[in-house]
């Protein structure tokens, strides 16, 4: 092509290439390409910039065929302009110039980028802010929504890539959240796990528990509490701003593995008196 840069080339892929090989190149080479990577390459940035020029091209069906009806063409057949994809008439701009700017000819509006931001499960209950990255020389602040669940993705309007024309796209973040070592989350529902003993669970206890939010909650396990059995406390599992989960209580029950005879003879004839003993 006349215009430099082939970019079935560039991202390493045949031009037969399906469109899920293009992503794959294409992520595969931006990891190994971004700028941050390259702090002391002055030409890093402009690779980058490339790179996403290629697959903002590649990736999509219209611009791909527009694209690939253009490689094929010279410079001079290019001057004759564009009416659809492959035919040229006189009066209208060149789609391969507007192609090459990033700008997407089928609607006449810029692409979007999207963004990972990574929380712990903590910061993900209470919300708050976050810095998100959107260029080597851009970061914004991001509104965290109180109790936001991992997968959710927003869209920050305006945020997105800049084309030639100036115009902006849009910026979708998913969040991602670090799962906690003691909760089990299931959508504003959390469970714990809570273990007592054999006896214990047979004449019913209590327990302090220290809820997502570092609150005590004194829970009663009632006497006959079966091995596996969950407790339901209402408005104690993840909070947002329209609604509050629950909490599930799931009982553990241990048996001891060692008694002394003392122990085991006590254990019996309580047992035996309570007719919780069987006829040996």
């Amino acid at each position: 092509m006349a215009q430099g840069t082939d970019y079935y080339q560039l991202l390493g892929v045949p031009d037969t290439a399906s469109p899920a090989e293009i992503k794959q190149a294409y992520r595969t080479l931006a990891r190994a390409s971004h700028p941050d990577h390259h702090p002391d390459d002055p030409g890093a940035e402009e690779r980058f910039k490339l790179i996403q020029r290629a697959y903002h091209i590649l990736s999509n069906t219209y611009r791909r065929q527009v694209y690939d009806n253009a490689r094929l063409l010279t410079a001079d057949q290019r001057d004759a302009s564009w009416v659809g994809p492959g035919m040229f008439s006189k009066g209208r701009p060149d789609p391969l110039a507007s192609l090459l700017f990033g700008e997407d000819v089928s609607r006449g509006v810029s692409d979007n980028a999207e963004a990972q931001v990574r929380l712990t499960f903590d910061q993900a209950l209470r919300g708050g802010s976050t810095e998100v990255r959107v260029s080597a020389e851009e970061t914004i602040r991001l509104t965290v929504p109180k109790g936001v669940r991992s997968g959710l993705k927003i869209r920050v309007r305006g945020r997105g890539p800049t084309f030639a024309s100036g115009a902006r796209g849009d910026l979708f973040v998913t969040f991602r959240i670090e799962p906690s070592s003691r909760f089990r989350r299931e959508g504003e529902n959390l469970h714990i796990v809570e273990t007592v003993s054999a006896i214990e669970a047979i004449l019913g206890t209590t327990r302090s528990i220290t809820s997502a939010y570092g609150h005590t909650i004194r829970v009663t396990i009632p006497a006959g509490t079966q091995p596996g059995e969950r407790l339901r406390l209402r408005g104690q599992g993840v909070e947002t701003s329209t609604r509050k989960g629950d909490l599930f209580v799931e009982v553990h029950v241990t048996v001891p593995r060692s008694l002394t005879a003392e122990q085991r003879e006590t254990l019996a004839e309580a047992a035996r008196q309570a007719g919780l003993l069987g006829e040996a």
